[in-house]
């Protein structure tokens, strides 16, 4: 299986904009069912991270992991709070 070296991209997390170096395997991106396909990765601070990954390869965007928890967290409130409301 070969690996491929994605673009680096600067971590969001970090007030310095670390850049993060994250190597995937080829099939995961090429095989994928969906785009982009979701990658994680940690910075050098050990900042979890979200990549997403086009079919070429490309880093389309970056969040830190606890943010996207975080939206995740909020759309399950918010659902929770409309059913309540009946």
């Amino acid at each position: 299986m070969a690996k491929i070296k994605l673009k680096p991209f600067a971590c969001p997390a970090c007030k310095e904009s670390t850049l993060v170096y994250v190597e995937v395997e080829e099939q995961k991106i090429t095989h994928a069912k969906r785009y982009p396909v979701i990658v994680t990765a940690k910075c050098s601070k050990s900042h979890s991270l979200v990549a997403f990954v086009d079919a070429n390869f490309q880093v389309r965007d970056v969040e830190s992991a606890t943010e996207a928890t975080e939206e995740e967290k909020d759309a399950t409130d918010k659902a929770v709070g409309y059913f309540e409301s009946f």
